[in-house]
């Protein structure tokens, strides 16, 4: 089987883990990206494509636009959809046939029509009408969808490729109550990367923050450990503006993660807690009921941003406890997020479709 994955960017790291996941069963894969990566993920295939979002200009004109569109009243329990206005419809027609040359060069060149499988990252395939896709799908290929949630909420589901996906994937636990046809999948990752190590604080105490989403509750993290500095050794980490090596090198020598308080921007936690659980290290978070049902046992301490500051302090008094913490949350990355067990889980659900043999690896 060839697997093909189409995406904006690589923003995780995910692509490549998929790749090596695809090959290391025997299947081929390739990902595509349409610019190179802020955070300097390795490029497969990169088209380095003109009027796309990683020029700021570009980002400006699409938030205008984007407040253009015409309001419409969306159930809030409702999937929703991307219903651009006449200007900014216009516009992403006059960019995708100014970039469609280059799109069917690179199809050319790489034999992207051979593959069987196409997953679209974020529903995005490279023109708005979805027209590499829809050939695809014309030729007896697949379509699959990986949805992130930042591409949902702030965009929508774009409905030429709504159309045609047989496979909707998603990382976020807040967006299955919005989908019955969504499947969840958990982020993978290479815990091979992080031997377990022994438990030690740093002194002072090292915390990690991520301040990458401005939703993540940042200004409550760094009043809390302002707070702790008058009574504990303790020193804030603050990853910004770094490349993912760099910030991987940083949280290495930290000794407890803070991810996000608010869950305005996503459920609970994402891939930076991941690597910090990885790591061998206590992630605070905030977990919201319903997703804790869903997600069932698990290693998180839980804090808001009206109690970060004593969930802080108890971790702080208690170095064996965070120990334990890290131990048990190692294991559970082990069992969730790794590489293998996440691929199980997809060649999984192909099967149940029916794009592979049951009684393959």
């Amino acid at each position: 089987m060839k697997f093909l994955y189409i995406a904006a960017e690589h923003v995780s790291g995910t692509l490549a883990l998929f790749r090596e996941e695809h090959r290391r069963r025997g299947d081929e894969c390739r990902f595509v990206t349409f610019w190179h990566s802020r955070w300097d993920f390795p490029d497969d295939i990169c088209l380095n494509l003109p009027f796309m979002p990683d020029r700021s200009w570009v980002r400006g004109l699409r938030d205008s636009l984007r407040a253009l569109r015409p309001s419409e009243l969306q159930p809030s329990h409702e999937m929703p959809y991307w219903r651009p206005g006449n200007v900014e419809r216009s516009l992403f027609a006059l960019r995708d046939s100014f970039i469609w040359p280059r799109i069917e060069r690179a199809i050319h060149k790489f034999d992207l029509n051979s593959f069987d499988v196409i997953q679209l990252d974020g529903g995005l395939d490279f023109t708005r009408d979805a027209r590499f896709a829809r050939q695809a799908i014309r030729r007896g290929k697949h379509v699959a969808c990986f949805y992130h949630g930042s591409d949902l909420r702030t965009r929508g589901i774009i409905p030429a490729v709504d159309e045609i996906a047989e496979l909707r994937l998603t990382s976020e636990w807040d967006l299955l109550d919005f989908d019955s046809r969504l499947r969840y999948l958990y982020l993978p990752f290479d815990t091979s990367a992080y031997p377990e190590r022994e438990y030690r604080f740093h002194h002072p105490v090292r915390i990690c923050h991520a301040s990458r989403n401005p939703h993540k509750g940042t200004s409550f993290v760094e009043a809390a450990v302002a707070e702790l500095k008058k009574r504990y050794e303790v020193e804030l980490i603050m990853l910004r503006d770094l490349s993912h090596d760099e910030a991987l090198r940083h949280k290495y020598e930290c000794d407890i993660f803070v991810d996000q308080l608010t869950n305005a921007g996503g459920w609970g936690y994402g891939m930076s807690s991941v690597e910090a659980l990885a790591m061998g290290m206590p992630v605070v978070t905030n977990i919201p009921e319903n997703m804790m049902k869903r997600l069932g046992e698990n290693p998180f301490v839980h804090a808001a941003t009206d109690d970060l500051s004593e969930v802080l302090e108890e971790l702080l008094n208690s170095e064996t406890m965070c120990g334990n913490l890290a131990k048990v949350g190692r294991q559970w990355v082990c069992e969730r997020h790794d590489v293998r067990a996440v691929g199980d889980q997809l060649y999984s659900f192909y099967q149940e479709l029916g794009w592979i043999a049951p009684n393959r690896p």
